[in-house]
Parts: C-alpha cells; structure tokens; sequence
C-alpha cells in the first residue's frame, strides 16, 4: 500500500478550507434570505389594506 500522507494532508486541508467556504456562503445565503423576508413581509403588512381587529 502506497504511502499517501503528504497528498491526503494537502487534500484534508483543501478539503476543510472548502467545506468553511461553504458553511460560511451558506450561513451568508441564510442571513440574506431573513432580511429580504422581513423587508418583503413589512412591505406587505403597509400594503394591505386595514383590517377591522373587532368581529
């Protein structure tokens, strides 16, 4: 069995540094998907039309 330490190290540390790549655009992705969702939510709560709280 070939000894492959040195290019599984190099591919564990490509390896970590792309899975924090892609946590890190997930959690990005996240952020920005709640601010368009509130800003889109508050923009449809002054768009509608009043309701009458008493039935």
């Amino acid at each position: 069995m070939a000894n492959l330490s040195p290019a599984f190290g190099i591919i564990g540390v490509l390896y970590a540094i792309f899975t924090i790549v892609l946590a890190g655009l997930a959690v990005y992705a996240l952020v920005l998907v709640s601010v368009f969702l509130r800003l889109r939510i508050a923009e449809l709560k002054r768009a509608a039309p009043p309701r009458n709280p008493q039935i």
